[in-house]
């Protein structure tokens, strides 16, 4: 039984060739789903028509996308079908072959004219690298243009990739015009002799489905924004997946997700730790995350996309050594330490941060997006809110609470800081409001702190190693600890209740934690 080929569709007998329309081009080709053309009932016609006709479903394709860029503003950042330069070179030539072909079944004196062995000349000498940009700009330009706009590339002239392609068609001319000349003579047998050809028409096809990275984590974004009450992905999140997706198409060579293979990922982790920039923990996260956007994508369209399922999920993932935990957190010492440097800062950010999280536990991330508002009295007592309120982010639902101001805190002089703050965040950059927190913390406890002299201690998340301890030794109950810290042990009791009538008992196990001395 015949394989089957990539764009090929049989219809009872009769062929096709067949492009799926991407949802958003829609609109711009009356509605429709897919594109077709009649390749006719016999498949080796069929084979040989293919691949010119897809090139002119791509070409619409991309007429489609100029006009959403006309009305929207917006198209693909990558190339919707990419090919690489033998690739495109393939394509070029199988139509010109298909091109002559037709001619001569129409006109009778198409096969008495002779090749012109100038324009011969013209193309060996571009493909052998004696012509400028200019040169092959003129002589095969257009045919890259029409590249272009069918998504195969997204070269631009003057640079290595646009003049390998330029090389590539070329070649594709020169043989074509070889073949042209042999059945001139008769002989229709004839085939490439250039490596480029050669190698690029022997390549197996690939699947039919066809979509890239992006599109996969687009289309999540949008489903989880999606209704009423939606969960929507926060900026950071998206950026989580992004990067290492990006890091993983460029190693591999393509950004088409429904190529990818094991022995690819399996390459990629394996380069990265012989790398050794990052650390195994990183790299598991890395590939842990393409891993899921590939999940995704199969979850969405499971008969299409990677149908036989995801060949990385059985993959090994690299061993680690895990920090214990009290080398993580800070010393007493250099909680001191830290907490006096805040108090001489001017900057809102270090001034208050390390204080908020010392004295609760919150993730750096939490207490960077604090406002003004989230603060309020019950009881005669100060409680500040962690809340999605607002398009805030939270790790998971147990992560929404209140947390007891603790004496300490007061003392500080943090309900005088935030009575006198205007409405809304509370930490914010000095030339921009929207600043990512965390690394900019990590990096001002690093500056009292070096990495050479605390190597495991955690600059951000240390503080919450500290809290949890301070609830240890003080004997704070054990379900006060897991709410103020945002915990849970995957019970359901633990999302039960949480109203006003447990903020006195909060506020007392919060009395619990003894202040330290910063001098």
């Amino acid at each position: 039984m015949a394989g089957k080929v990539r764009h090929l569709l049989n219809r009872d007998g009769r062929y096709f060739a067949r492009l799926v329309i991407p949802p958003a081009l829609r609109p711009y080709l009356d509605d429709k789903t897919e594109l077709r053309t009649a390749l006719g009932p016999d498949r080796r016609s069929a084979l040989a028509k293919l691949p010119r006709a897809v090139a002119g479903l791509q070409h619409q394709i991309g007429l489609a996308e100029q006009r959403r860029k006309q009305v929207t503003g917006s198209g693909p950042t990558v190339s919707r079908y990419p090919l690489s330069a033998a690739q495109i070179a393939a394509v070029d030539y199988l139509s010109q072959i298909e091109f002559d072909a037709e001619i001569r079944m129409s006109d009778s004196r198409y096969a008495a004219a002779e090749v012109d062995a100038d324009e011969a000349r013209l193309y060996r000498d571009g493909y052998s690298g004696k012509l400028t940009d200019d040169e092959l700009d003129e002589l095969v330009g257009h045919r890259i243009r029409r590249a272009q706009l069918r998504g195969n590339t997204s070269a631009e002239k003057g640079s290595l990739e646009w003049r390998s392609i330029a090389h590539a068609l070329c070649v594709a001319s020169y043989e074509a015009m070889e073949r042209q000349h042999e059945r001139n003579e008769g002989v229709v047998t004839g085939s490439p002799s250039h490596p480029l050809l050669t190698n690029a028409l022997a390549e197996k096809q690939e699947p039919e489905h066809v979509i890239n990275f992006d599109q996969i984590i687009d289309a999540e974004v949008t489903r989880r924004a999606r209704g009423k009450d939606a969960k929507p992905f926060p900026t950071s999140t998206i950026k989580k997946y992004r990067d290492p997706a990006a890091e993983f198409a460029k190693f591999r060579g393509s950004d088409n997700a429904a190529t990818v293979t094991a022995d690819e990922g399996k390459a990629w982790m394996e380069a990265m730790q012989d790398e050794g920039v990052i650390g195994n923990r990183t790299i598991k996260y890395k590939f842990q995350n393409v891993r899921t956007i590939i999940n995704w994508a199969r979850k969405s369209d499971p008969k299409n996309f990677l149908p036989t399922g995801n060949p990385l999920s059985d993959l090994q993932l690299p061993d680690f050594k895990t920090v214990p935990s009290y080398l993580r957190a800070f010393t007493m010492a250099e909680a001191r330490l830290v907490l006096a440097a805040a108090r001489n800062e001017t900057h809102l950010i270090f001034r208050w941060i390390p204080w908020l999280c010392a004295y609760s536990g919150m993730r750096v991330s939490e207490a960077g997006s604090l406002r003004k508002e989230d603060f309020f009295e019950s009881h005669g007592r100060w409680f500040w809110r962690v809340t999605t309120v607002g398009g805030r982010s939270l790790k998971n639902e147990s992560s929404e609470r209140r947390i007891p101001v603790h004496a300490a805190l007061e003392a500080e002089g943090l309900i005088e800081f935030v009575k006198a703050a205007p409405t809304g965040r509370l930490f914010i950059g000095k030339t921009k409001a929207d600043v990512q927190i965390q690394p900019r913390m990590s990096a001002w406890v690093r500056s009292l702190i070096p990495f050479d002299k605390r190597p495991e201690l955690s600059p951000n998340h240390g503080w919450r190693h500290l809290f949890e301890d301070f609830c240890r030794r003080d004997n704070v109950p054990e379900d006060a600890r897991r709410y103020i810290t945002g915990r849970t042990d995957g019970g359901s009791q633990d999302m039960y209740g949480r109203s006003e009538v447990m903020l006195p008992g909060l506020a007392a196990a919060m009395d619990l934690i003894a202040p330290f001395d910063v001098t």
